[in-house]
């Protein structure tokens, strides 16, 4: 069963997607995306650092978002939201905007599935995570890939497998950052290949 303090966390993960949709249609310059990014990430860095020594930001914040927050950001980490404005930066700066686009997609809608259907109907666990909860994360991945249709199929599925199996692997590093960092990769250097 899906905790409401999990879903409620996993729509909020869903509202990232107006990162990778303002790129495309509202800022479509890449500069100025990164620089609309950059300046995004210094204010939640700052919002971060007063969550945890500014007593009347600790307070509401603690009544806004603690239930759905995880051990690591309670105890000073920074948030998945976070770490999401701050991988935008480098995503939308160094890979080509298609690719910076499903990267970004791929991270909110490929995590929350699997977030999402891994514990509502995971069975098979895989280390901490559940083969239906992976299965769950490729399948939004394909679904948005295939909505979109910003590049070749075969390009697009390397980055869904690519964030499937990164989401799916117990790292330590947030997967924010590593969905999108390891499938817009993948992406380049498969549409290197396909002339």
């Amino acid at each position: 069963m899906v905790s409401s303090a999990e879903l409620s966390r996993k729509l909020i993960h869903l509202v990232n997607l107006i990162i990778p949709f303002s790129y495309m249609v509202i800022v479509t310059d890449r500069v100025e995306m990164t620089i609309i990014m950059s300046i995004l990430s210094i204010v939640f860095i700052l919002v971060e650092y007063a969550r945890m020594r500014v007593q009347i930001v600790k307070s509401i914040f603690s009544k806004l978002f603690n239930p759905m927050m995880r051990k690591h950001e309670l105890d000073g980490k920074l948030t998945g939201a976070t770490w999401v404005v701050i991988i935008s930066v480098p995503i939308i700066y160094f890979f080509p905007k298609e690719i910076a686009v499903l990267s970004l997609v791929f991270m909110s809608v490929g995590d929350s599935a699997a977030s999402i259907i891994g514990q509502a109907f995971g069975k098979t666990i895989i280390g901490s995570k559940s083969l239906e909860g992976t299965l769950g994360c490729f399948a939004a991945c394909v679904i948005a890939l295939l909505i979109l249709d910003l590049i070749p199929l075969s390009v697009g599925l390397s980055g869904a497998i690519v964030a499937t199996i990164f989401e799916a692997l117990p790292l330590k590093i947030d997967d924010n950052v590593l969905i999108p960092v390891t499938s817009g990769t993948a992406m380049v250097l498969v549409s290197s290949f396909i002339v």
